[in-house]
């Protein structure tokens, strides 16, 4: 098993001891350690179980994002923030400073570090999203040992350990172990002459598709649409957004001009996932637009990384391709990554009045070139 290989299966065994809420023992390059746990799972006992293995006061960890929308205003160049959890801090105390809008604390009431960029708590709340869990964590510090005596601690507490490196190098390591796992035919409506390709990493992680219409894996520079994942949109038909429609009207304009490749990739909601999507679009029902619906609950505007569609253009060939595309971040991600895009194709779908703000706000504050 090749290194790579091995720090993806202990991310992925934290992510998934994450999700249950089972805790994490992280390390730093500078000999930090702490026991982590989603936030968003806090009780009395979790509380109280840190504070017991770590004998050190537990702290939450929020996004900076998140810090502001509950009126911390934490200065330029900080990323997150520490917040000592003392008697007045709580489980609902807890649960309000993640989630709640407005919350009904006090913030000059709380004890508040700031954390810069390469801190330990950005990269625990990096994992965080990568497990799909809302960007907060309860975190407590483990005295200084080296990292055999560690390792060892925690496999007598059950506990996994994951390392700086590990979690900064996850998605690429996941985009560069993609490998073609699986091809067949796959006629649709609208563009009957199509395969579908299958892409997984070696990792056994996130796959990712290629839909194949009319043979345009054989073309120089194929017509691309790389299109992340909506389900509420391109299954359940959605008026909120406009990715049904971009979906099947990509199909169609790539029918038209003798075939293209559609890529599909596992990024719902700008690669927050779907519950917290949802989250989201609880806020933009009390008023909020997609911008601050996600900083409100501690994402940024967009998380979604093109890596994996690059890599998967290149195992099919693929160097220079027209882009259907309104954004011009994928442009530059894309190219970034490597591939040349020749043109730019617009994608405009009509909006309807359920969707209507959420185009504008597409337009204003993240710069798509929608007429």
């Amino acid at each position: 098993m090749t290194p790579s290989v091995t720090m993806q299966n202990t991310a992925h065994r934290a992510i998934a001891d994450l999700r249950r809420g089972a805790p994490v023992l992280f390390l730093s390059k500078s000999g930090y350690a702490g026991i982590v746990k989603p936030a968003e799972q806090v009780s009395t006992d979790s509380l109280r179980d840190l504070a017991e293995a770590s004998q050190s006061m537990p702290y939450l960890l929020i996004t900076a994002q998140r810090a502001r929308a509950i009126g911390l205003n934490p200065k330029k160049g900080v990323q997150a923030c520490s917040i000592l959890i003392s008697e007045d801090v709580g489980p609902n105390e807890i649960l309000q400073l993640i989630g709640d809008l407005p919350i009904k604390i006090d913030p000059k009431k709380l004890t508040i570090l700031p954390e810069g960029e390469n801190s330990m708590a950005v990269l625990v709340l990096m994992l965080m999203r990568s497990a799909r869990l809302m960007p907060a964590a309860l975190a407590a510090h483990i005295p200084d040992q080296d990292a055999r005596s560690l390792n060892r601690w925690a496999e007598d507490r059950g506990y996994i350990m994951i390392s700086e490196n590990t979690i900064r190098s996850f998605e690429e390591t996941s985009a560069a172990l993609l490998r073609e796992a699986a091809r067949a035919k796959l006629p649709i409506k609208g563009a009957e002459n199509s395969e579908i390709a299958i892409f997984q990493p070696k990792d056994g992680g996130t796959e990712h598709f290629v839909l194949i219409i009319n043979n345009a894996d054989q073309h120089e520079a194929p017509l691309v649409r790389i299109h992340s994942q909506c389900i509420t949109g391109d299954l359940l038909g959605s008026l909120k957004c406009d990715c049904g429609d971009q979906l099947q009207m990509a199909i169609q304009q790539m029918s038209e001009a003798g075939g293209g490749l559609l890529i599909y990739l596992a990024q719902e909601g700008r690669d927050i996932g779907l519950v917290n999507k949802l989250r989201t679009y609880a806020l933009q029902h009390e008023g909020l637009d997609t911008v601050d619906a996600n900083h409100a609950i501690g994402f940024e505007t967009d998380h979604r990384f093109y890596l994996p569609a690059a890599a998967m253009l290149k195992l099919l060939g693929k160097s220079k391709i027209r882009l259907l595309t309104n954004n011009p971040d994928k442009i530059a991600q894309i190219e970034d990554c490597g591939i040349t895009v020749d043109e730019r194709i617009p994608l405009i779908t009509s909006a309807n009045p359920h969707n209507d703000g959420y185009l504008n706000t597409k337009k204003t504050r993240t710069g798509h070139l929608i007429d």
